[in-house]
């Protein structure tokens, strides 16, 4: 009977040796600390949290936007230990999903205290992350992916002017750009949930602020030819008349010039472009 007992207690022993490993595989977290280091803890998002969003990367994994108890937003991925922490967000939603280059770029976009829109710019490559945090605080931004699928537009308005975040090659510029035709930077709101332009662009016609086109009015009818007079002389006036016409070689009617095709929209010109430095978070470690 005691050998029975020992065997059994032997069994729960490692029975629960298990579930705890289990537990710490699962529920561990590494957060950097903000020197440079990280920080060992228990992942109370995956244990206890609730999971706001996934995603899918280019590699076939997932990545989670979670909330934890507290409040706490961040990221984590299938297969990684470490977190993206998002510190300062009070919300948080995965906002825009696009693969670039040899990366998935992955914009969340936030809400911090004093600020309605935050976004933070995650490039993801396996478990190495580039992240960017951007934003003016009143507007959603225009995100456009190139049709190369190399790089990434972010646009802000700003004024009369864009203010145009670019990622390509695993760098995040950032630049002043001329408005594009059929862009109104005064448009509430500026972009949509999925970042994209909130309507139809409708080209104005100059002075017409509906967007209408205004046709010309008709030309004025010529006058009618004044009838001629009764009598001999008055018939033979109008042949003395139509002789020169007749003489008068094609070449030398007066025709008005051709008009030339409008020239294309030239491209927005990009002034002072400078690399906005992100942070490098490896996953692994």
């Amino acid at each position: 009977m005691t050998t029975y007992k020992n065997f059994a207690s032997a069994h729960w022993r490692k029975l629960i040796a298990g579930v705890a490993v289990g537990v710490l595989l699962t529920g561990c977290a590494m957060t950097p600390n903000g020197r440079g280091g990280v920080m060992v803890g228990l992942d109370t998002a995956e244990l206890f949290g609730t999971p706001m969003s996934t995603f899918r990367l280019r590699d076939g994994t997932e990545g989670t936007l979670r909330k934890d108890p507290k409040g706490k937003y961040s990221i984590k991925l299938s297969q990684a230990f470490r977190v993206v922490p998002l510190a300062n967000a009070i919300t948080a939603r995965v906002a825009r999903v696009e693969n670039v280059g040899e990366r998935t770029v992955v914009i969340v976009e936030t809400q911090e205290r004093g600020c309605a829109y935050r976004y933070e710019v995650l490039a993801f490559q396996g478990t190495d992350v580039l992240q960017w945090t951007v934003g003016n605080c009143k507007d959603r931004p225009r995100v456009e992916l190139a049709a190369d699928a190399k790089s990434l537009n972010i646009d802000f308005p700003n004024y009369n002017r864009l203010s145009r975040m670019i990622y390509t090659d695993n760098r995040l510029l950032n630049a002043s750009v001329a408005v594009p035709p059929g862009v109104d930077t005064r448009a509430q709101p500026f972009a949509d949930d999925a970042l994209r332009a909130t309507g139809p662009v409708i080209a104005s016609m100059p002075g017409d602020n509906n967007g209408r086109v205004i046709p010309a009015p008709p030309a004025a009818a010529p006058a009618p030819a004044a009838a001629p007079k009764a009598g001999r002389r008055a018939s033979a006036k109008p042949r003395r008349q139509e002789t020169p016409a007749r003489a008068v070689a094609p070449a030398a009617i007066s025709l008005p010039a051709p008009r030339s095709a409008a020239p294309a929209p030239a491209a927005p010109m990009i002034f002072q472009a400078e690399e906005i430095k992100p942070v490098v978070i490896d996953l692994r470690k």
